[in-house]
């Protein structure tokens, strides 16, 4: 995976100021070394020019807004060492270093290092969150060993065992009051506060919120949510097809995750969304937002009772330790939503096989149908393969465990044929509005054609980054190699993990196969993540279809079952002298082997990846691992589930805002004025901007768009523009779609390039550009962009409005 980061790094550098001054060819940085002693920084590097008359090269540097003084310079030909001191000292974790030579001649130019890529300098520092940190987790498990603690759980988890439904009660009434008053977690204020969102919209409601909004959740705040506010703002609103998306239109109905509000059946099976057909905008982004943590954390609660149902406390408490991971927090709860439907599905199953009554069996055959349809129309095959492919394990481990009590009745029959139904039914419909664009999809090159990924590209520091994440999450902030959500996953314990399962098999009787089938799928999964499946294998079973990135969800999943079916008894039976000292010494082996895990990964994991590393933090995931693995080797999870939560939640709780969402958020009458014609109709906007989310919030406010964010391309539009078809591969894609001022790289009056992998950009000469062939009636643009447009002779400018720029587009080249 950090083989993917670098690879996307390296090809932002072909659009960054350092590609385009090419100042390689004029120097480089080599070194880098900061003193925080002396707060002295030295840089090593390369400068081409030669001295010119006795003048020689000057520099300038700025880090973190200061300015260096220059200590000393050396220069040996064309090799320069500077010393550099600082008025204060820098910050720690990574600091961009700007440094700037002038050269004989008088040209100045910034100095990147020897890669391209814009010089870092680390700065390690011990913060005071670690010495928390480590506060936090030694009380913690003082208090975890005590008496006290010990009676305190055993009575939670009596008086929880009798009390489910009030339990259950007291989730749905939370989940009640916190849509009643519009909380919401969501980033979107991100987008209404940009240049664009305040030039085109107008939204009301309070914008206090706590914690900060989170630009690496781009998908949500850029592109779930203006899908789900184009819906609303569609005459007439929450259709199929969106004619404000692209010239074509766009079927909404590929939308995956929590989905978009859509006037058909299928709807039924988007309980996502079910707020906007019914509530104030306000209420139904929240309802959008909690469903996917509340309804995962009742469902799979649901589902581990079923699975060991006198452990109602622990499998409470499992269930919120699974919703608060910072896997789940930092992918806006996308997963929680991916794992409520299958739990639900699994759990009706279950019962269904346990069913006598024919009015049961269609009740859970029902069930087991329409959860089924809710989790394919979640639309995102890494997860629904991963956690279906753990569900299925589960199933056939359950199922063997009770072979000899189970029988094929009618009434099972019947349950299976509602299933299919239902299913049938829901599936039925949302396919014959969609299969077009389904089609369409499929045939893209990203991500249609990925369906043959075999796994085996995982690496030790990137399978173990979830050790990073209580400060990663919240503090670490994005890098230039990778951001919050990608580095999110789980403190894995796999020596553990592996104890409990050889152990459990050894002991268990009644849930032996389910436990068996839980242990495969672990198997399964490490396997996958660092050896690799056969191609055969990942094309039959769809795990071609799964970057090992995207797999964590199943195994953190898988974890908290294990967790569940984990029996203290297993450790209780009486064994000789000899097999408890041999147990005691591999007991200390599987300890030891986790505390070095910990060290190797923390301590070797790369600077550019995790900046913000100490000492202290190491020690404080040191003293966590040792505790916890040492109470699992003895069938202990009272202890661990304690500590895991402390460790979760400094990871997740401060990462998404908490605050209302918008009562309302509308088009403002001026940008209405100008993208109207006379009769008052909207007119179709071209945005040239240079990327795809800024057009896609235009048509979130109600605006028709050529571009924006696109789930698969729009043919037409390449064939107006007579697209080559060798350049169809750079189109054929998923797409932020973005135009920009520019020279085509083919001298033509347009280029396409895609720069990464969900980017098609088209780069037009606005002198011969025919923008009508684009189908827009308006271009808008800001400033830098518009500067160019003004050549154009097929455009005529018609209006401002708080630095956006319009533009009325002109049939013929006269104006």
């Amino acid at each position: 995976m950090l083989r993917i980061f670098l690879t996307i790094f390296a090809l932002t550098l072909h659009i960054t100021p350092w590609a385009k001054d090419n100042n390689a060819a004029q120097g480089t940085i080599e070194s880098m070394h900061y003193d925080s002693e002396k707060n002295q920084l030295h840089i090593g590097g390369l400068i081409e020019q030669e001295n010119n008359a006795g003048r020689e090269t000057t520099f300038e540097i700025l880090a973190h807004g200061k300015t260096g003084v220059i200590l000393n310079k050396i220069r040996t030909g064309k090799k320069f060492d500077l010393d550099v001191e600082f008025t204060s000292p820098l910050p720690g974790g990574l600091t961009e270093i700007q440094l700037t030579a002038t050269s004989a001649n008088g040209e100045k130019f910034r100095l990147p290092l020897a890669d391209g890529s814009p010089p870092l300098v680390h700065v390690p520092k011990i913060y005071i969150r670690h010495w928390i940190l480590l506060g936090f987790t030694v009380l913690a498990i003082l208090l975890a060993c005590t008496t006290n603690y010990q009676k305190f759980t055993n009575h939670l988890a009596k008086w929880t065992q009798h009390r489910v439904r009030i339990v259950t009660g007291g989730i749905i009434l939370l989940y009640a009051l916190l849509v009643s008053v519009g909380a919401t977690g969501s980033s979107l204020r991100i987008a209404l506060e940009s240049p664009v969102g305040q030039a085109v919209s107008e939204a009301t409601g309070s914008k206090a919120r706590i914690f900060k909004l989170q630009a690496s959740r781009g998908d949500e705040w850029g592109i779930l949510m203006p899908n789900v506010l184009a819906q609303i703002h569609h005459t007439p609103p929450f259709p199929i097809i969106n004619t404000n998306i692209g010239i074509e239109g766009q079927n909404m109905g590929v939308v995956g995750m929590t989905g978009v509000p859509i006037a058909q059946w299928a709807a039924i099976a988007r309980p996502a969304t079910w707020g906007y057909f019914f509530l104030p905008l306000r209420q139904a982004q929240s309802w959008q937002w909690q469903l996917p943590f509340w309804g995962c954390l009742l469902a799979l609660w649901w589902l581990l009772n079923t699975l060991k149902p006198h452990s109602v406390g622990r499998n409470l408490a499992l269930s919120g330790l699974f919703c608060v991971a910072p896997y789940a927090a930092a992918w806006s709860n996308w997963p929680l939503y991916f794992t409520l439907f299958p739990a639900v599905a699994l759990t009706c199953f279950l019962k269904l096989c346990d069913s006598r009554k024919l009015t049961h069996a269609i009740f859970w055959g029902a069930s087991i149908g329409y959860a089924f349809a809710a989790w394919v129309l979640t639309l995102y095959p890494p997860w629904i393969i991963s956690i279906g492919t753990l569900c299925a394990f589960l199933c056939v481990g359950w199922i063997l465990d009770r072979r000899s009590s189970m029988e094929i009745s009618g009434s099972k029959l019947v349950g299976i044929a509602t299933s299919l139904v239902v299913v049938t039914a829901i599936l039925g419909s949302w396919w014959l509005d969609t299969r077009d664009a389904i089609e369409l999809m499929r045939n893209t090159v990203y991500p249609g054609q990925r369906t043959t990924l075999t796994g085996g590209t995982n690496g030790i520091l990137w399978a173990f980054r979830g050790y990073t994440n209580p400060e990663a999450i919240t503090f670490g902030g994005n890098t230039p190699w990778t951001n919050q959500p990608e580095i999110s996953s789980y403190i894995w314990l796999p020596f553990a993990i592996g104890w409990l399962c050889i152990y459990g098999l050894m002991r268990e009787r009644k849930n032996r196969w389910l436990l068996f089938s839980c242990t495969a799928f672990i198997a399964f999964y490490f396997n996958f993540a660092f050896i690799g499946i056969p191609e055969w294998l990942a094309h039959i079973s769809q795990w071609g279809r799964v970057p090992t990135n995207r797999t964590d969800v199943s195994l953190g999943l898988a974890f908290i079952v294990l967790l569940c079916l984990t029996n203290q008894d297993w450790f209780n039976h009486p064994i000789s002298k000899t097999n408890s000292r041999v147990r005691k010494g591999l007991m200390i082996i599987t300890t030891a082997g986790s505390l070095y895990l910990v060290y190797i990964v923390l301590s070797t994991m790369p600077a550019f990846v995790f900046p913000k590393n100490s000492a202290i933090y190491t020690v404080s995931l040191i003293i966590f691992t040792t505790f916890c693995v040492w109470q699992l080797t003895q069938g202990r999870t009272a202890e661990p589930i304690a500590l895991f939560f402390l460790f979760f939640l400094t990871a997740s709780l401060g990462f998404n805002p908490i605050t209302k969402a918008p009562k309302s958020i509308e088009l403002t009458p001026e940008i209405k004025a100008m993208a109207s014609d006379t009769a008052g109709q909207l007119q179709r906007t071209l945005f040239v901007n240079g990327e795809g989310m800024g057009p896609h919030f235009l048509a979130a406010v109600g605006l028709p768009m050529v571009n924006g964010v696109l789930s698969y391309p729009q043919s037409s539009l390449w064939e107006k523009l007579h697209l080559p078809n060798k350049d169809w591969p750079i189109v054929n894609r998923y797409q932020h779609l973005a135009f920009t001022t520019g020279t085509p790289s083919n001298n033509s009056s347009y280029s396409v390039s895609s720069p990464w992998m969900e980017w098609v950009v088209v780069t037009i000469n606005p002198e011969n550009f025919e923008f009508h062939l684009t189908g827009a009636q308006r271009v808008a643009a800001f400033e830098d962009q518009a500067r160019h447009l003004r050549k154009s002779a097929m455009l005529k400018e018609i209006g401002k409005h708080k630095g956006l720029i319009w533009f009325s587009v002109e049939s013929s080249s006269s104006k």
